[in-house]
């Protein structure tokens, strides 16, 4: 798992790297393409303007012209060209031969009322490789981006799924085993003795059809909930595990209650957040002596729990 995950994060950021460098390269050409014809334009304008006043030979007409002013012509125009960054070098100008042969990549046919030349160019296409830490510093930032909503994304599928094992998650009361747990947490499982096992799963049964019967710790349990336990405990003598005659419910009421309580702090233990819905309420201080005070399960219903063995 670790080593996906890591695979994952590298195979990310080199796609990231080759995308961007890609996009930066690509744009780099163009800019270097759109910037290379408007130097080339301006350069065609300059040489136009000064064309009648340049010594170019003209082999048709018998004039040899004036190289040599011709080249310093051309360092003036490179030096400026060179000034103002341009990718533009200038090579040659000469006339148009009858038949030009194809020698040379970059040319342009400038033509004036009395003359007609071949204006012979360079453009340099290099990229500047150091702008290539741009790229690279964006697609990290974008990685790191990604990984940070990569990993909320499954932070909060982890939740979502958690969430809904947690409601999904029955308090299973196991009769053949005398153990309860949960059914999304089968390991950690806890056993009960005859009496408050069957006490409890009579007070989910008992709660779930007489929600608003306050069920007083100072009172007798009600003949009702009495009877269910019964019956429950009649179902363990059948499974086997006693052959000890029904206990009295109502006697050692507070101790069978914090055996039960005990017991589900430890089931719920990793899912505090389920426990209110099965947990007896507690009475403090004053409230232990109330008459209103009630253990029952008020929010609770037996579709909550997972009856095994009845």
């Amino acid at each position: 798992m670790i080593m996906k995950v890591k695979h994952h994060k590298v195979t990310s950021f080199v796609l990231l790297v080759v995308t961007f460098t890609l996009l930066f390269s690509f744009s780099q050409s163009y800019v270097i393409e759109r910037d290379a014809k408007s130097d080339l334009s301006k350069l065609a304008t300059r040489i136009a303007l000064d064309l009648e006043m340049l010594p170019i030979a003209e082999p048709l007409f018998n004039y040899s012209g004036d190289q040599q002013k011709v080249s310093l012509y051309i360092q003036e125009i490179n030096r400026v060209l060179s000034a103002h960054n341009s990718r533009i070098v200038l090579d040659d100008i000469r006339s148009v031969e009858p038949s030009p042969k194809p020698d040379h990549n970059h040319v342009y046919i400038l033509e004036s009322a009395h003359k007609k030349v071949v204006i012979k160019y360079l453009v340099n296409k290099q990229h500047l490789w150091i702008s290539y830490i741009a790229p690279l510093i964006f697609a990290y930032l974008v990685w790191l981006l990604y990984l940070r909503s990569h990993l909320k994304a499954r932070q909060n599928l982890v939740k979502s799924v958690t969430n809904i094992e947690s409601e999904r998650a029955k308090l299973v009361l196991d009769l053949n085993t005398k153990c309860i747990y949960l059914s999304s947490d089968p390991q950690q499982h806890v056993q009960l003795a005859n009496k408050p096992l069957c006490f409890y799963i009579a007070l989910v049964e008992f709660c779930d059809s007489n929600a608003d019967t306050i069920l007083n710790p100072n009172k007798d349990v009600p003949e009702a909930l009495v009877s269910i336990a019964n019956r429950y405990f009649e179902r363990l003598t059948v499974l086997g595990h006693t052959v000890r005659k029904k206990p009295n419910f109502s006697n050692s009421l507070e101790k069978t209650l914090s055996e039960i309580r005990a017991a589900l702090d430890d089931v719920f233990n990793e899912h505090p957040e389920l426990k209110s819905k099965y947990y007896p309420p507690k009475a403090y201080g004053e409230g232990s002596r109330s008459k209103l005070h009630s253990y029952g399960l008020s929010n609770i219903s037996f579709s909550d729990v997972d009856v095994k063995g009845k």
